[in-house]
């Protein structure tokens, strides 16, 4: 299975650029060598595959979380980067996931 946290955005990919520089930094801070990626929306189902860990800004569509779910790839809320609430419990997940 693909190594890699890809981060998408409903609109454009400004938002998930700054989020995936967020997570980017702290997995550095943390010694983590784990490729991440902003993409767009509108290709996800077909950047999934090629994924193992799913950072999503505005709540994906039911068709994408199936497909994540069936190609067995964690999902996580990407907002708490951009707020500063919640990210430590979240952020430990997806450090989690990094070392499956």
């Amino acid at each position: 299975m693909a190594r890699k946290l890809i981060v998408a955005c409903g609109s454009g990919v400004a938002t998930s650029t700054t989020v995936a520089e967020k997570i980017k930094s702290k997995l550095e801070a943390d010694n983590i060598d784990y490729p991440v990626e902003a993409v767009d929306y509108k290709s996800i189902l077909q950047e999934l595959p090629s994924a193992s860990i799913y950072v999503y800004i505005a709540k994906p569509d039911d068709e994408v979380l199936q497909a994540a779910e069936k190609l067995g790839i964690s999902v996580y809320a990407g907002v708490p980067f951009l707020t500063g609430m919640g990210v430590d419990e979240i952020y430990a997940g997806i450090v989690n996931d990094t070392k499956k």
